[in-house]
């Protein structure tokens, strides 16, 4: 169990450590001042100074809590496109809609290197905020690009490798929301009805810091699981509503943490949207199942809800496959106490009709119109290349590899502009110390948005994979086919488990996009 700022410390040195290999040649080979300055003809519609640096704020009763903080101020544009989410340690809510230019001056005020990463976000390989990429502390790193996402909800946070995990947890991620004439046109509750929801965990001490990794490895194979739910920033977390219809936008912004979601009363849940925006039509689920990384949107109608009524949306319990149901990574390896296991069910945050309104909303049976690929477009359509999730040898890897900061393989390699179909293996297993270890791993591709044509071994019946997708969650056993455009932009991006300690450990490889065109 450590606090905070002995966390600042521990990090910092294993920065430094991490700066003895390749990454400190990438630095004084100045590769990632390769967007320190703005550039002349780019004319930006949002500019943007965002800066990571320690703060500190009130999150429980009592002494305030050391953070990481990202911290914004606008230079040009509008500025309900930069909106500080109040009483919180999170990031600005920064908005967009399609077609806008944007520029963001990110400077790292930490004494750990950084960068960051537009979860989601259809942006040029330079710009998605690769390792290789990192500023060490003082330095700034100019983001320019064009939003080329339909409307939906994204997010941004860190991705120096081997310190996501910390720099997240320490408070470091905000949301990225992007709007387009479609959405409006769809007639969704908006403005204050219209409502973002971060979901994270987070573990305390008595002085009311942050506890994150004791250091054992084991910890960092299971993923870091905290002791209270945290929703915007803040625990025990109520949402006051009116007896009408809300657009709630649910990112699980958790380090290791899947939730299954569900109205406590039992209503089921109204999906409209997932992580690349709207659904072509409304969807029901008695729960969805939410891996890190991966968001859901909600249409929650409080109309036939009485004044004074109460419900909650809770997290159902269920099995993840882990020995112990994710226990081992908290009381049995120090990590910070008994906790709440992956699986457990408990309460989100709570939910109280405290006023009437008149206001009525129908939801829409068309919300919007999805381009469809056709799998038989692909290069590949009847033997997908195969990404095996296994343990081995005490690491997590991706087809028996770990990462390696610039390397690809064979498989690794696609031709720009191809449509290709990739299949994920949550293998289930894998030799450990006890003879095996099965986890969920909830793969995040990064620079696009993909479908996903075909689930096998499914062990719920959670899962919205309609729609555009960024992140998709695999359980033990579980198969996943995805189909993927990999369009515009040539150039070395990421593919991972975004289970956080699993992708510092390593976790982790890269794609390569080639210009073969170009290059002929």
């Amino acid at each position: 169990m450590i606090n905070r700022r002995q966390f600042f410390h521990i990090t910092a040195a294993g920065a430094a450590g991490l700066l003895t290999g390749g990454m400190a040649s990438l630095l004084n080979a100045g590769v990632a001042r390769a967007a320190i300055h703005v550039s002349s003809d780019f004319n930006p519609d949002l500019d943007v100074v965002l800066k990571a640096a320690a703060d500190e704020i009130p999150i429980l009763p009592g002494a305030p809590t050391d953070v990481w903080r990202f911290k914004g101020q606008l230079l040009d544009g509008d500025p309900s496109n930069l909106v500080d989410m109040e009483r919180s340690y999170l990031g600005p809510i920064i908005r967009a809609r399609t077609g806008q230019k944007i520029r963001i001056r990110f400077n790292n005020a930490m004494a750990d290197p950084t960068i960051v990463h537009w979860h989601g976000l259809h942006v040029p390989a330079e710009m998605d905020g690769h390792p290789r990429l990192v500023i060490p502390g003082g330095e700034t790193y100019v983001y320019e690009f064009e939003i080329r996402n339909r409307a939906g909800t994204y997010w941004y946070h860190p991705h120096p490798h081997g310190l996501t995990g910390p720099q997240v947890y320490g408070g470091l991620a905000g949301l990225f929301l992007v709007s387009d004439d479609e959405e409006e046109a769809a007639g969704l509750p908006s403005g204050e009805y219209d409502i973002p929801l971060v979901l994270q965990d987070r573990a305390f001490d008595r002085s009311n810091q942050l506890i994150y990794l004791s250091g054992h490895h084991m910890e960092q194979m299971n993923g870091f699981l905290g002791d209270w739910i945290m929703v915007n920033g803040q625990p025990d977390f109520s949402l006051p509503v009116a007896t009408r219809a809300y657009r709630l936008r649910l990112l699980n912004g958790s380090n290791a943490r899947i939730y299954r979601l569900a109205w406590k009363d039992g209503r089921p849940l109204t999906v409209i949207g997932t992580d690349g925006g709207l659904l072509e039509e409304p969807v029901q689920r008695r729960y969805v199942m939410l891996g890190p990384g991966e968001r859901v949107e909600l249409w929650a109608d409080f109309s036939n809800d009485a004044v004074g009524s109460e419900t909650a949306l809770v997290s159902l319990p269920f099995d993840d496959g882990m020995l112990g149901g994710g226990r081992m990574g908290r009381g049995m390896m120090g990590g910070g106490g008994d906790g709440l296991p992956n699986g457990a069910g408990f309460t989100i945050f709570r939910v109280g009709v405290n006023r009437a309104e008149e206001t009525v909303l129908t939801l829409p049976q068309r919300l919007s119109a999805i381009e469809r690929y056709d799998p038989a477009d692909a290069v590949n359509p009847e033997d997908p290349k195969r990404f095996h999730l296994v343990m081995r040898h005490m690491a997590w890897t991706i087809n028996g590899r770990t990462f390696q900061m610039e390397q690809v393989a064979a498989e690794e390699r696609v031709a720009l502009n191809s449509l290709e179909v990739w299949e994920f293996i949550n293998e289930g297993g894998g030799m450990g110390m006890m003879g095996g270890m099965a986890m969920p791993h909830p793969i995040h591709l990064h620079g696009m948005q993909f479908q996903v044509l075909q689930r096998r071994g499914v062990t719920h019946e959670g899962y919205v994979d309609e729609g555009w997708k960024d992140t998709v969650l695999l359980m033990p056993g579980e198969r996943v086919r995805v189909l993927a455009r990999f369009g515009d932009y040539a150039g070395l991006f990421l593919y991972h488990c975004h289970n956080l300690e699993h992708e510092d450990m390593g976790m982790m490889r890269n794609y390569l996009v080639e210009n073969t065109a170009s290059a002929a």
